[in-house]
C-alpha cells in the first residue's frame, strides 16, 4: 500500500503527460478504487474486539466457578448419602470445565444444573437453594447468548482478510499486466518520468514479492509487483 500510494501520487502529479491515454486513465482509476476498498475493509480487520473477548472470558470464568461450586456440593452430598451413580457424574476437577469448548461447556453446565434440581432436597443442608440454581441458569443463558456475536466477529474478520487478499491480487494484475506495459512507452518519450515510475514501483523493506517480468522490459528496469 505504501508503494501504491507513492505510485498514484506520482501519476497524479504528472497527469498532463498521460491524460490523453484512455487505458492508462482506466488503470489508474481502478487502482484508486481498489486501494479505497482495501482501506475501508481494513476498518473491520483493525477494529478492536478486545472488549468482546474480555466479556466472553469473564462470563466463562464466572460460569465455570459457579457450576463447579454446585458440582462440588453435589459430590459431597453423593459421597455422604452413598449415591455412587451421582458421585460418578460429578467426580471431575475444575480443569475439565476449563478445557471444554464453548458449546460443550454450556451443555455440561446444564447437566450440572439438572442434577442439582433433582437433588435440591439434599443440598439445602449445604446452604444451596433455588436462588443459586436460578443464578447458574441465568449465567448459562447469558453465556450462550454471547456466543453467536463472538463467532460472527471472527467470521467477519476472516472474510475481510480474504477480501483484502483478493483486492491485492487484483492490484498486482493491473500493475503488472496493464500499467507496467503501458508505461514502458515513456522509456523513450519521457525517460525521466519513466525512471521516476520505476523508482515508485520499488517495494523496499516491506517483504519479498514474486515478480512477473514484462518481456519488453529489460531486467535492469523491471518494476516490482
Amino acid at each position: 500500500m505504501v508503494m501504491l500510494k507513492a505510485l498514484l501520487r506520482l501519476l497524479r502529479l504528472n497527469q498532463s503527460l498521460w491524460q490523453s491515454s484512455g487505458p492508462l486513465i482506466n488503470a489508474v482509476n481502478e487502482l484508486e478504487n481498489l486501494m479505497n476498498q482495501i482501506e475501508s475493509t481494513r476498518l473491520i480487520t483493525d477494529e478492536n474486539h478486545s472488549g468482546l473477548v474480555t466479556e466472553k472470558t469473564n462470563l466463562q470464568n464466572s460460569l465455570i466457578n459457579k457450576a463447579f461450586e454446585i458440582a462440588s456440593l453435589l459430590h459431597a452430598w453423593a459421597s455422604m448419602s452413598g449415591n455412587s451413580v451421582l458421585l460418578k457424574k460429578v467426580d471431575f476437577p475444575i480443569s475439565d470445565l476449563q478445557r471444554q469448548r464453548d458449546n460443550e461447556l454450556a451443555s455440561t453446565c446444564k447437566g450440572i444444573l439438572a442434577l442439582a434440581r433433582e437433588n435440591i432436597g439434599g443440598l439445602y443442608q449445604y446452604q444451596l437453594n433455588e436462588n443459586d440454581l436460578n443464578n447458574l441458569d441465568n449465567q448459562i443463558n447469558q453465556y450462550e447468548s454471547g456466543l453467536p456475536n463472538h463467532r460472527i466477529s471472527i467470521l467477519e474478520r476472516k472474510a475481510a482478510n480474504e477480501k483484502i487478499k483478493e483486492l491485492h491480487a487484483s492490484i498486482d494484475r493491473i500493475l503488472v499486466d496493464q500499467l507496467d506495459r503501458i508505461m514502458f512507452r515513456f522509456n523513450t518519450t519521457n525517460p525521466d518520468f519513466y525512471t521516476s515510475y520505476l523508482n515508485a514501483r520499488k517495494v523496499v523493506g516491506y517483504g519479498t514479492r514474486h515478480e512477473k517480468t514484462p518481456e519488453s522490459t529489460p531486467d535492469t528496469n523491471k518494476p516490482q509487483s
